[in-house]
């Protein structure tokens, strides 16, 4: 009985600690799920060793028969023998009651939550440094929902990032979706497939802009899973108002490296 409570304790307490350091320092740090359970290994050593106590006065105050034998029998080899196989059968039968708790917990969280700062990381180096490798004003990088047959993304509406979900079944980005195919439009409002809705919310106006298919599998193969989109080539001279065939070189490998990016974080 004794063993079975110690078991039990050990591995609740270790679980419930994981989990916590698990959705605290491992999503701010980037620990894995392997170095969470140890730290809560630790809290659970620590609480089995400052609360054994704790364990033997509650086994003590059930009043359990005594077993009613000699020291010279306790002795013996059969029943040491008996007495520690009893007493491993406690611990494994304690340790599987105490990760009962996990039919109650979303044992998913932290690694959606862990995902979900990277993707974080990901959005924000796209929209504040990449626009810059092409000389673009607004960069934006939409992610494929399939379920949901739509692009969502994360826009800056009166300096405020907010997320934003279009089908696919219509925008210059959806069209590019669809395809797989990079779309280079020097004047946005000239083009049927252009959807005007983003610049309502933004209050932006669209001119020029290109989008690149991300696509899952190396050497820019395999199905669609997002898009990179450019916005409005800035003027370096009287003829340059439109994104280049260098631009277009240079956000397809822009694209494989988001693809790889995303490859690691979803793996």
């Amino acid at each position: 009985i004794p063993m079975f409570g110690f078991g039990f304790m050990d591995n609740l307490v270790m679980i419930q600690a994981g989990e916590a350091i698990d959705m605290s320092l491992g999503v701010t740090f980037g620990l894995s799920t392997m170095t969470a359970a140890g730290f809560g290994q630790c809290v659970s050593d620590v609480a089995g060793n400052t609360c054994g106590g704790v364990v033997s006065a509650i086994v003590a105050k059930m009043s359990l028969p005594h077993h009613g034998l000699t020291p010279d029998q306790l002795g013996l080899q059969n029943v040491r023998l008996t007495r520690t196989m009893g007493g491993c059968v406690g611990v494994v039968i304690g340790c599987l009651m105490g990760m009962t708790c996990l039919l109650f917990m979303d044992t998913t969280k932290a690694e959606r939550a862990k995902k979900s700062k990277e993707l974080t990381s990901i959005f924000g180096s796209i929209m504040e440094d990449s626009h810059k490798l092409v000389n673009a004003e607004r960069a934006t990088l939409w992610m494929l929902d399939e379920t949901k047959d739509e692009l969502w993304s994360r826009v800056s509406v009166h300096n405020d990032l907010r997320d934003v979900r279009v089908t696919i079944n219509s925008g210059i980005a959806g069209a590019c979706a669809r395809t797989g195919k990079l779309i280079n439009i020097c004047d946005a409002y000239s083009d049927d497939r252009f959807d005007p809705e983003i610049d309502t919310l933004t209050g932006y106006h669209t001119k020029s802009i290109i989008c690149i298919p991300i696509k899952e599998g190396e050497h820019n193969s395999g199905k669609v899973i997002g898009v990179i989109q450019m916005i409005n080539k800035k003027e370096k001279g009287k003829n340059e108002k439109f994104f280049t065939e260098n631009d277009e070189k240079l956000l397809t490998m822009l694209g494989l490296h988001v693809a790889a990016f995303t490859r690691i974080v979803g793996n």
